[in-house]
């Protein structure tokens, strides 16, 4: 597939100053748990930043209304794998992809693409938040694998709450499980479980840093 024919599928990559790569957001609007957690006061959804500032410019709501079009496309994968690998950075061995710096799993076969490119970009490390239990739940007990080069990061849902390190303990024993299901926190008036985010020490940036691509157990992200 040529590149302009998978961008013209997909709607093109995101392209935020924090991430040290691409990412691919739909409209927060649509994500389904985050839509009660928005709702409620003290959530790590209360006061999101997808519905504020550049995120409220109307042709970057018309380019994650596209994306979110495009998801069931029968080429969509193929899109999407064909923009991952015409980067520079994967033809180095070294690249990085972040899922939805807006928005969220839609549903199975949505999990489902996005694992498959996962495992179809072998040399691209991707790193997965989510808010959708169910969804990943039923993924990893139906059988389906987790690549290698996937980490899954589930989020608690109050601000200074636990992370549902239960839940994904659960997950990791299934031996389809090859890459690694981690947690995610957002701190306020506690201190950082695991590792606190420096990218709010640093310009918010990421930079060299690469920790919600690893097995640490919990990231920590302080409230903005």
């Amino acid at each position: 597939m040529k590149t302009k024919e998978a961008k013209d599928i997909v709607g093109g990559l995101t392209y935020t100053s924090k991430m040290p790569c691409p990412s691919l957001s739909i409209p927060s609007s649509a994500c389904i748990t985050g839509a009660k957690l928005v709702k409620i006061k003290g959530s790590t959804c209360e006061g999101c930043y997808t519905f504020k500032g550049m995120y409220n410019f109307p042709i970057g709501k018309l380019a994650r209304d596209k994306r979110l079009d495009s998801l069931y496309n029968p080429k969509w994968v193929e899109a999407m794998v064909t923009l991952i690998k015409s980067r520079r950075d994967y033809k180095k061995g070294e690249d990085w992809f972040r899922w939805h710096d807006s928005g969220d799993i839609q549903g199975i076969i949505h999990l489902c693409n996005i694992m498959q490119v996962a495992e179809l970009t072998p040399d691209c490390d991707h790193w997965l938040p989510t808010r959708e239990n169910a969804f990943l739940k039923a993924y990893v007990e139906s059988g389906k694998v987790v690549p290698e080069n996937m980490y899954v990061r589930v989020s608690a849902t109050m601000i200074d709450g636990m992370p549902p390190t239960e839940f994904v303990n659960e997950l990791n024993k299934y031996d389809n499980v090859k890459g690694f299901i981690g947690t995610s926190t957002v701190h306020k008036n506690k201190e950082a479980i695991g590792f606190s985010c420096i990218a709010y020490t640093q310009g918010g940036e990421c930079k060299s840093c690469r920790h919600c691509w690893s097995t640490e157990l919990n990231v920590s992200y302080p409230k903005h």
